[in-house]
């Protein structure tokens, strides 16, 4: 850039910091020298905890509470009323001043305190009491769990169990991301207080340099001090801005799909790696404890081998922990020092030294290293984010990511002999804890009271707790029934008709073994079933209606197999079936019950449903009233409850669907099953619409009575007027002139003034008390007046679960059958051409399969309803190309995952990762090897289903499910969407089917050596010069990617996962708290907002726990509420969390993940951490190219917030490539004529007026002012402010222009100069004329820059010698 474009740059580069922050700020505020932002965080909370302390009344407060330890710690701890001492002990045990002590009793005023009462209900207990804390007998099972809480400290934080959750689940890697280095020190600090420290330590130095003596110090003078201070400024300069051109979009190539090495969690679990503090602690050889040693109080003998190679037998006894006498021959429990006394060999003759109450203690008195490194593991912990080491409470909330890492997943890390031994720690030697009633916990959880506030919040977390243990019971015991692992209680019946029993949970396969659904498709709508019974177990379960029980359920997909599992009903194995059912029908119809008390217990639930009470018939021609569908069982437990059973059918049916797609006709196949429903949601948004318009239809009958009824009293009134005498004075008189006045009145307000006040006096004088306000006095009389309209008003639309049914035979519609198609055809007809007007606006971007499933359910669309939404997006638009591309993706992966499903039942589970294999190769790895079949095995060759499977078969068998179960024809769609999307379809299947890949770079068509040579060389990091081992490696790492003969090999298959869907509990009060928080917001109120998100957040963390995906979505609308009142820090430090939590719990490529990534990356850019908002959006937009394409809408949003953080680091021209991007998708996107091409083009036009770039700034900004005027005038602010713009970009471009002109002006002068100087008009040439050349045209070849300095006369570059400058100017020449 020339120093003219400089100067006009420079120039608008005010207007500009102000105007490019349309979507991101860049009014950072920067945080003072000294401040931590711990502490910043910490003082918000407090103020926000003070400013809600002043308003609450004392009660309510939360103690604060001191525990003094016998170690002489103190632990200040500060909980609520509402919380128990249970909770309090449990806070204190990972105390790490407190850390030793798990087995232990709290006391106040010398009275021991139980675990399970609330601190609210403990008398005496003051809000600022000290508790003493007691040392407390073991038993055995404390002891075992004494011992197998310090193996887990010793591990570290670990994944989630692999055996429930899979390989490296709930692994997080946002820590590599900000701390690139793997150290989380204090290195990263607000690159806003960089500078501003340099200048205070230069600014001390100067002090500290002050007179000594009556002279400068060093006998510098200040001239000289100010000298270097100012060089040291400049160098400092200098290498921030060579720090800030190393960012993390140096190298950034558009369009280029990243590696799949960014989703690695090895270098983040390195990371989480703590030192090893003993080489061994496990169970010793001479368990289980002697009867008679049993008697003395021993209870486990342990053998523990410290970092001094030291062994020692441990005895855990009643009192503790001590060293005893035996070895590895010989038995002898007495204690050490005891046996040994006298003996010279003692290794320590001090008896505490063997003995303590602890396992912690006893090791540190035993090993000085294990004290050393176990502090040093405390402070390692301590630098990582809570959330990022905090264990699950079950494994089954890990999500499992779909690439894992391979070589430390195929072995152990560490030689553990006491590995097996973890479970005989935790359940004991007969598996008695594991052993749990659970359908009567899950009911005696839900007859909990729940009057008031603590009561709720405690039976919400008690029932999330419960669901998270069953569901992790139910997939393990899913697991062992599809490898059968299970005996089953029917064995000589089918397989499919198989039951299983197993620590009182009841499985059962996902088939119509007992010919239930014969009629409706058999077993493909017993494996629909399954899913809409959990749907209807949460329905009930959101309802929570007293005196009503539903079952605990699971349904788990593993391999291939549904299976189902429940809570065991008391009694059902006791009596027949047929006895107990006393509501709805378990004969499909032949006999219903319809009890009594039954029937009035269902009225609430389908009063909130909207179901009416209708008619069904039985074989005998009986006819019964009921509520539900007659396929909705009701019985009594021998416990007395009222449980409800197979809860498929509490939505009506999709008549519209079931006439037209599943009935013979048209050239489509029948769809495969009949069990056809509406989703709830659905249900409840036609319904709300209905209301809506039967609200608006009543109003406009209203007021059309309203004004007939007004034109017939003032005809009334005009003839009573006549006849009244002028003399005659009455109430009804003073009435008249009141409403004469008030018609009198210019203004309608006024004459409303005038009632109103006429009205209030009245009432004033009547009443002799103080007058009401005249807002609510309005307020009241609107109140009253909508009330009266809406008196007459009555509204009624219920639907019949059993319409269109066998249980109700086709005839005369009534008016719930008439709703329930009124409802099918809203769906079909409304719902369903909306959300594909919204996906081809973009108003509805899902970034994939996952996020488009959930936006579907949200309005109440069905899956099967993803062909006609394809059919609504024409494949002739290419703008519309990636929303049309990720609903045909969808459909694809979706019967992938029915195919594989039918393959896995017929192939031996050994064979199952081949067979995922080969169907991968034939799906995604065309281009590598077109014939995968070839690959296999010589026992996958000999099963038919395997050897006949090829990429044309695949092709035809997705064809025909696709249009089987979405009606949709997929056509020659996958050869020309697959290629180069290969990674999206990939990625959708293994999700699909559950299956975690070896992490690596999968390539889909034949690679160059030299491309994979690059990738070798940047996933292994070994820098520029190479050993001769490590060019080996890195040799054999080539050739063995070159030999691959596939895509996807059996061996990458690493791991399978079961899928869940769970009845999952909503915690009511705490999503009542979030909705009213993000109202207030919304209405503008904030602080009211804030405070009743924070109380959403505090209850969504008592109810869940920290890692729960409702969790992090409270932390990242607490974010942004923060963010929003210019909090910056605290914005951060919770959307921090929210990144890690949904990092564990939603997986690290979930899309929720990735947009918390970038809003925590415009968080930190706006406290000042650009360079570490860069690397955190980066890793945003390298995960949005793996899980989609670069043409998706949201990434111009990216690339716009991209290129106004590399504005703020002075990198124009970085910047400038990502505002065209933006502007190129949005084109290419949404047309040339939307707003937001409009704004983009607006931050074009300013990108380019800082590159100096004015004539095309000008032209870009004419666009955006053009379209902004044309669409919404020249009053609008937009308008005005392109305007603004445009006139000073002209100014700027034809001052350039004319600086350009003049500059080639000169440029030209001096060329004919030199020429008319170097050659003589008459052919001689003079020594003096090539001297002359030589000194003018040695400007010629400096640089543009320095030529313009030279012309504008700012600067003249000097050469540093004549003869170079000779030779440069004319012996070059």
């Amino acid at each position: 850039m020339s120093t003219a474009q400089k100067d006009n740059a420079e120039s608008v580069v005010d207007k500009t910091a102000g105007l490019v922050s349309a979507e991101v700020p860049t009014n950072v505020d920067k945080a003072p020298e000294d401040t931590n932002v711990t502490d910043s965080v910490d003082a918000s909370v407090e103020d926000v905890s003070n400013a809600g302390n002043s308003e609450i009344p004392p009660e309510d407060l939360p103690y604060t509470l001191m525990i003094k330890a016998p170690n002489g710690a103190e632990v200040p701890i500060i909980a609520t009323a509402q919380e128990t001492v249970q909770d309090i002990k449990h806070v204190v045990s990972e105390t790490p001043a407190t850390i030793e002590y798990s087995c232990f009793y709290l006391t106040h005023n010398g009275n021991r305190l139980n675990e399970a009462s609330e601190l609210g209900e403990i008398a005496d207990l003051e809000k600022d009491s000290q508790l003493e804390l007691f040392e407390d007998q073991y038993t055995e099972r404390e002891a075992r769990l004494h011992v197998s809480r310090l193996r887990d400290l010793l591990a570290g934080p670990v994944t989630a169990n692999p055996e429930v959750a899979g390989l490296d689940a709930g692994a997080p890697i946002f820590g590599t991301i900000k701390y690139p280095d793997g150290v989380a020190t204090d290195a990263i600090r607000l690159e806003s207080e960089t500078s501003s420290q340099t200048l205070k330590n230069t600014g001390d130095s100067t002090k500290q340099g002050g007179k000594k003596n009556g002279k400068k110090r060093g006998g510098q003078s200040a001239a000289e001090q100010q000298k270097k201070t100012e060089e040291e400024e400049e160098t400092n300069t200098a290498r921030d801005r060579a720090a800030a051109t190393e960012h993390a979009f140096k190298d950034f190539e558009f369009n280029k799909v990243s590696e799949f090495a960014v989703l690695s969690t090895r270098d983040a679990l390195k990371r989480l790696a703590l030192p090893k503090c003993v080489q061994q602690v496990m169970l010793s050889g001479w368990n289980p404890v002697p009867r008679y040693r049993q008697l003395k109080g021993d209870l486990l003998y342990l053998l523990l081998t410290t970092l001094e190679n030291q062994s020692y037998h441990v005895t855990c006894s009643r009192d503790g922990f001590y060293v005893n006498s035996s070895s590895m021959v010989r038995f002898n429990p007495e204690p050490y020092v005891q046996a040994r006394g006298g003996n010279t060999n003692v290794r320590n003759t001090n008896t505490n030294a063997y003995t303590a109450h602890s396992l912690i203690t006893l090791l540190k008195q035993l090993s000085p290293r294990f004290g050393q490194t176990f502090e040093e593991l405390q402070r390692g912990m301590s630098r990582h984010e809570p959330v990022e080491i905090l264990p699950f409470v079950s494994s089954e909330q890990a999500a499992s990511p779909w690439l894992v890492r391979a070589a430390e997943n195929m072995v152990p890390e560490l030689y553990d002999p006491a590995r097996p031994q973890d479970v005989y720690l935790r359940l004991g030697a007969q598996a008695a804890d594991s052993l749990r009633d659970w359908n009567e916990e899950l009911q005696s959880i839900r007859e909990m009271p729940r009057t008031n506030f603590s009561e709720r919040v405690l039976r919400d977390r008690q029932f999330y707790k419960w669901h998270s243990e069953f569901a992790e019971a139910a997939v393990r015991g899913a697991m062992a029934v599809v490898e059968c692992e299970m005996v089953p209680l029917n064995p000589t019946d089918p397989t499919e008709q198989h039951m299983y029993l197993r620590d009182n949970i009841f499985y059962s396969k996902g088939f119509d073994g007992r010919e239930t659904f014969t009629g409706l498709g058999g077993d493909a709508a017993a494996h629909v079933a399954t899913g809409k019974d959990i749907t209807g177990v949460r329905l009930l379960s959101q309802l929570d209606t007293e005196g009503l029980h539903t079952l605990g359920s699971v349904v788990v997909d593993y391999r291939g197999v549904r299976v189902i599992a429940q809570s065991v009903v008391p009694g059902i194995f006791r009596r027949q079936e047929t006895t107990q059912i006393v509501y709805g029908s378990i004969d499909s119809g032949v006999t219903i019950g319809d009890d009594a008390d039954f029937h009035k217990a269902m009225e609430p639930v389908a009063k909130q449903l909207h179901f009416g009470e209708h008619t069904v018939t039985d074989e005998a021609g009986n006819e019964h009233r009921l509520y539900t569908s007659i396929d909705v069982k009701g019985l009594t437990g021998t416990d007395g409850r009222k449980y409800v059973l197979d809860l498929y059918r509490m939505t009506p049916a999709d008549v519209g669907f079931l006439e037209s797609e599943c009935m013979v006709d048209g050239d489509l196949p029948v769809y495969p099953h009949k069990l056809v429903l509406l989703r709830p949601e659905l249900v409840e948004i036609f319904w709300e619409n209905s209301i809506r318009k039967a609200v608006q239809e009543y109003a406009v009958e209203k007021a059309g009575k309203a004004q007939q009824e007004n034109k017939a009293e003032d005809s009334e009134s005009a003839l009573e007027n006549k006849e009244i005498n002028n003399d005659g004075e009455s109430k009804e008189g003073e009435d008249t002139k009141d409403s004469e006045k008030a018609e009198e009145a210019k203004d309608p307000k006024e004459a409303d003034e005038l009632k109103t006040n006429g009205h209030t006096e009245n009432t004033d004088v009547t009443n002799n008390e103080t007058s009401v306000p005249k807002n609510s006095a309005e307020d009241t009389t609107k109140e009253d007046t909508a009330k009266d309209a809406m008196a007459d008003f009555d509204f009624s639309l219920e639907f019949s679960p059993d319409a269109f049914t066998s249980a109700q035979p086709q005839g005369e519609e009534d008016a719930m059958s008439t709703a329930v198609r009124n409802a099918s055809k809203f769906l079909r007809e409304v719902s369903v051409p909306a959300f594909a007007r919204d996906l081809a606006a973009y108003t509805t971007s899902p970034l994939c399969g996952d996020a488009l499933s959930v936006a579907m359910h949200q309005r109440g669309i069905n899956m099967r309803y993803l062909g006609m939404i394809a059919n609504l997006l024409p494949a002739s638009t290419e703008s519309i190309v990636s929303a049309r591309r990720l609903v045909i993706f969808e459909m694809i992966s979706r019967a992938t995952k029915h195919i594989l499903r039918d393959i896995f039942r017929v192939v031996p589970a050994h064979l199952h990762t081949e067979t995922l294999a080969l169907v991968l190769n034939a799906l995604v790895g065309t281009r590598y090897c077109v014939d995968p079949a070839m690959h296999l095995s010589d026992e996958a060759k000999r099963i038919p289903v395997l050897a006949n499977l090829t990429p044309k078969s695949l092709s035809d068998q997705i064809s025909e499910q696709v249009e089987l179960r979405f009606r949709f024809k997929l056509g020659d769609s996958i050869g020309l969407l697959v290629p180069g999307n290969e990674r999206i379809l990939m990625r959708e299947v293994c999700l699909k089917v559950g299956a975690q890949l070896a992490l690596q770079q999968y390539h889909y068509v034949r690679p160059e050596e030299a491309a994979v040579h690059a990738e070798v060389m940047s996933a292994m990091n070994f820098g520029a010069k190479l050993t001769k081992p490590m060019k080996r490696m890195v040799r054999e790492k080539v050739d063995a990617v070159m030999a691959r003969p596939l895509t996807v090999l059996a061996d990458d298959v690493m791991n399978f996962v079961a899928l869940t869907k769970v009845s999952t509990h909503h915690a009511s009060f705490a999503d009542e708290a979030f909705d009213a928080g993000r109202m207030a917001l919304d209405q503008g109120q904030k602080d009211l907002g804030l405070e009743l998100l924070l109380e959403s957040l505090a209850l969504h963390e008592q109810t869940f726990g920290f890692l729960h995906s409702e969790s992090a979505r409270c932390y990242a609308v607490v974010s942004l509420a923060h963010y929003e009142a210019g909090e910056y820090a605290v914005a951060a430090d919770f959307m921090t969390k929210a990144v890690i939590i949904s990092e564990r719990t939603v997986g690290l490529d979930n899309p929720l993940t990735i947009h918390n990534y970038l809003n925590l990356s415009l968080y930190e850019h706006a406290r000042g951490n650009t360079l570490l908002a860069l690397r955190l959006i980066r890793h945003a937009v390298d995960l949005w190219s793996l899980v989609n394409s670069p043409d998706h809408p949201d990434l111009a949003t990216a690339h716009n917030n991209i290129g106004v953080m590399l504005q703020s680091l002075n990198l124009y021209e970085d910047a400038l490539r990502f505002f065209k991007s933006c502007v190129e998708i949005r084109v290419r996107l949404l047309g040339e004529k939307h707003v937001l091409v409009a704004n983009a083009q607006h931050s074009l036009a300013k990108a380019l007026a800082l590159t100096g770039e004015f004539k095309e700034a000008v032209q870009v900004e004419r666009q955006a002012h053009r379209f902004f005027k044309d669409s919404f005038g020249d009053q609008d602010p937009r308008t005005q402010e392109t305007g603004d713009w445009l006139s000073e970009l002209t100014l700027n471009a034809v001052r350039t222009a004319k600086l350009t002109k003049a500059a080639q002006e000169k440029l030209r002068n001096f060329a004919n100069t030199a020429n008319l100087m170097r050659v003589d008009q008459h052919g001689k040439d003079t020594a003096e004329s090539s001297t002359t050349a030589g000194a003018t045209g040695s400007k010629g070849e400096l640089p543009i820059d320095q030529l313009l300095e030279f012309i504008t006369g700012s600067s003249k570059p000097k050469p540093k010698g004549g003869r170079r400058s000779k030779n440069v100017a004319g012996s070059r020449r």
